[in-house]
């Protein structure tokens, strides 16, 4: 009878020709991904998404948490499968990053952050990395930036003729909406103010706006009856759009114009005075003004647009064979 250590020998060296070295340590991991004969595994998309499945499960619960967990793994797995097609691609292309290309890429990180060597240390930590798995994480980023550069950035090209379509098309992004200038003469109404208190309260905030229709100094009149924390400055609430005011005091300074006093305005504060201090009238930004701005979301589309396609190319090419 062969001996049972015999057997397990005898499995241990089959294992060892069947599966090749870079296969053996994911025997025990299970396979999501084989991507052009390159393995993609389980852990490394339990890795990747956990930030967001953490974020998913604490903010959604049944339906609605599943959905968008399979949502999130569809969305991981898209990544994990582009991110090791890049990396054949610069295989392809030759493209290497050399340890001073890191170091370089490292240095700007820590200035753009104020951090020394230390303190990166310490923010690695906090996110679970450490330093060389975050130096292999800055390789990988140059490399699929550099194939990215070669293959999409340096083939897209952006025309005069794109940057005034987009304008002509996106017109509204370009308006500057119309702002009033505000001051305002606040006599605060108490919560539980009787109708007698509230009339009483009324009838002064009546006899200022007579005032200052009169020609007396609002800003002055703002100081001496106002009971705003605006009072010191005279009343001076500032430059407001439509949409960032309570309605009722919207609707009565957008309908004024430079210089006009309202009447009497109730809000749940109290009694406004409302005076238009100055007009900014709605305006289309020139075309050459805001052209930079046009070239930088064009650009972004076109790149966009470039990358889809490009990858799209890239699957079609591939031999992808999915797990999960």
């Amino acid at each position: 009878m062969v001996s049972k250590l015999k057997i397990w020998m005898f499995l241990v060296f089959m294992a060892s020709v069947i599966f090749p070295e870079s296969l053996r340590a994911e025997v025990i991991d299970r396979v999501m991904a084989v991507v052009n004969g390159k393995v993609i595994t389980l852990s490394e998309l339990t890795e990747r998404e956990a930030p967001l499945v953490k974020q998913a499960s604490e903010t959604f619960s049944g339906a609605e948490k599943d959905k968008r967990l399979a949502e999130i793994r569809k969305k991981i797995s898209d990544s994990l499968i582009e991110d090791l097609l890049l990396e054949q691609e610069a295989e392809k292309l030759g493209l290497k990053v050399s340890e001073r290309d890191i170091d370089d890429a490292i240095e700007d990180v820590k200035k753009q952050n104020s951090l020394d060597d230390e303190g990166l240390k310490v923010a690695l930590k906090k996110e679970g990395l450490t330093y060389e798995g975050y130096r292999a994480q800055i390789k990988k980023q140059i490399e699929k930036s550099r194939v990215i550069g070669q293959q999409v950035r340096s083939k897209v090209s952006v025309a005069e003729k794109d940057l005034a379509d987009y304008y002509e098309r996106n017109q509204r992004m370009f308006l500057k909406d119309e702002e009033v200038k505000i001051s305002h003469i606040l006599f605060v109404v108490p919560d539980m103010a009787s109708g007698a208190a509230i009339e009483g309260i009324k009838k002064e905030a009546m006899d200022v706006l007579e005032m200052a229709r009169s020609g007396k100094d609002f800003q002055e009149l703002a100081k001496k009856y106002s009971e705003d924390s605006s009072a010191q400055e005279g009343g001076s609430l500032g430059f407001f759009k439509r949409g960032q005011i309570l309605p009722a005091f919207e609707e009565a300074a957008f309908s004024l114009k430079k210089g006009g006093i309202s009447d009497l305005v109730r809000t749940t504060y109290g009694f406004h005075i409302i005076r238009v201090d100055d007009v900014k009238e709605a305006l289309l930004e020139p075309f050459e003004s805001v052209k930079e701005k046009i070239r930088s979301a064009v650009t972004s589309e076109m790149l966009e647009q470039r990358y889809k396609e490009w990858m799209d190319e890239l699957k079609k090419s591939a031999i992808i064979e999915v797990k999960l």
